[in-house]
């Protein structure tokens, strides 16, 4: 295949999953400019690695299997946290103190999930995989991925200080719905 022909086919896969993409990255990374990097990376891989991509199918599992080791190993190169400055350019859209008081709790709890929980509960209600895409990049069962994102949103309740679990109550209205 020439490199046009590669990438034509790489641009018509991609071009539909970049929002998706994006805010994945910002979600785990709470900094648009260390976002816009993990997303470069991973593209970036995606693409030098896209002839070993057997199906067109299993581009998103590709692509987001990719993001979340680019984002893994950005975090052990990284070992300074997120300045208050970042903090507050991630809530600057919101103008009510208890909305970016509640998102940056979120944000926080949601770091104290284990990896695979925390992933597959951003995946799923951030955004917006289904529970079968999300098995394909993670692996493992069907019933495992919906077992895993039911106990990260059991234990992101207690984290958050809730009594109850609402099965139905996710964690979509305090995510950054703005962000596509």
């Amino acid at each position: 295949m020439n490199q046009n022909s590669k990438q034509e086919r790489f641009m018509l896969l991609f071009k539909p999953l970049q929002p998706r993409l994006e805010r994945y990255a910002l979600t785990l990374t709470r900094d648009r400019d260390e976002a816009k990097d993990v997303v470069g990376e991973t593209v970036l891989k995606a693409f030098e690695h896209f002839e070993q991509l057997r199906e067109e199918q299993a581009f998103l599992s590709f692509l987001f299997t990719i993001a979340t080791r680019v984002i893994q190993q950005r975090k052990f190169r990284r070992a300074d946290r997120m300045s208050e400055n970042q903090i507050e350019d991630l809530f600057e859209n919101y103008t009510a103190p208890d909305v970016a008081y509640d998102i940056q709790m979120l944000y926080e709890q949601l770091d104290k999930l284990p990896a695979d929980m925390r992933d597959a509960l951003v995946m799923a209600e951030i955004t917006g995989l289904s529970h079968k895409e999300i098995q394909e990049i993670q692996g493992g069962s069907l019933t495992a991925v919906k077992v895993r994102i039911f106990r990260a949103k059991r234990k992101l309740a207690k984290l958050m200080g809730s009594t109850l679990y609402d099965e139905d109550v996710g964690v979509q209205s305090l995510a950054l719905s703005g962000e596509e």
